[in-house]
């Protein structure tokens, strides 16, 4: 089964799940979810084992396992949602990331999915965690990062108000060429390195739910601010034409990274206090 079509398939499901706060996420995040499943079908072979970290309410990990492949996916608080997995038959595993070990033997796993988690990781463990992941992949295995841009152009804007840029349940989120550093210096090759403008494009306070299913062009953002005309959409609309031509300021950073070689972990690496 292709990407969109899986991703599609899970919407039935949500739908009669009786929980708000999981709907809204599958409409709102419909195609930057769709994104990731495009880069595993790009890059990791069919029927491979795939781990997604941070799955949490696991709608990435049963896409992918209706796309064919053996997804074990990972989650500190899986409880809530549990439910989604299990009715896509992935397997769940309670860890935490910053702490625990994956339990996977090394060099089993031909993908690892980090979409929008690597925020959420103390930057002290950060490099424990990619040790981690470097550990439990294949060689030439692939690693994907999806996290927010901390030079967005609305993060700067905020900055410009005296206001806390970064989400406030992020710990920290990262500049492009820092992401890619840290993935250097873990023992990986970059493979495909860019800002996506899926958020540009789908956070907004569409009419209804189904926009945004379609919100892949500046035309379709458009029509929704006409319809629609709050803030948030009227500001999309008066930005996106920057972002498009500025791809810096975009709100998503994506890197899909190779596993170039075993980069071991021993310990806390130090970290400079002043």
């Amino acid at each position: 089964m292709r990407s969109e079509e899986a991703l599609l398939r899970l919407r039935d499901f949500i739908e009669s799940c009786g929980d708000e706060k999981v709907r809204h996420s599958f409409y709102l995040e419909f195609n930057r979810r769709l994104l990731v499943l495009q880069l595993v079908e790009k890059y990791c072979p069919p029927g491979g084992v795939i781990a997604d970290l941070g799955a949490q309410p696991f709608i990435i990990s049963g896409a992918l396992s209706l796309m064919g492949y053996e997804v074990v996916a990972y989650d500190y608080e899986p409880k809530a949602y549990v439910n989604i997995a299990k009715a896509f038959g992935v397997k769940v595993v309670k860890c935490d990331l910053e702490r625990d070990s994956l339990g996977m033997q090394d060099g089993s796993v031909d993908c690892v999915v980090l979409s929008e988690v690597i925020e959420h990781i103390n930057p002290y463990y950060v490099n424990r965690v990619l040790a981690e992941v470097n550990r439990v992949l294949k060689p030439v295995g692939k690693l994907i990062v999806m996290t927010p841009n901390i030079a967005s152009l609305f993060r700067r804007a905020k900055l410009l108000l005296g206001r806390q840029p970064q989400y406030r349940l992020h710990v920290h989120e990262y500049t492009k060429g820092e992401l890619e550093s840290l993935l250097l210096l873990n023992g990986f090759r970059l493979v495909e390195s860019f800002y996506s403008d899926v958020c540009d494009l789908a956070f907004v306070d569409a009419p209804r739910k189904e926009d945004y299913l379609e919100l892949r062009n500046y035309r379709k953002l458009l029509k929704v601010a006409l319809r629609k005309a709050t803030k948030t959409n009227i500001l999309r609309a008066l930005a996106y034409p920057i972002v498009k031509v500025a791809p810096s300021l975009r709100m998503l950073i994506v890197v899909v990274a190779e596993k170039e070689s075993d980069a071991r972990f021993r310990g806390v690496r130090p970290v400079e206090r002043w």
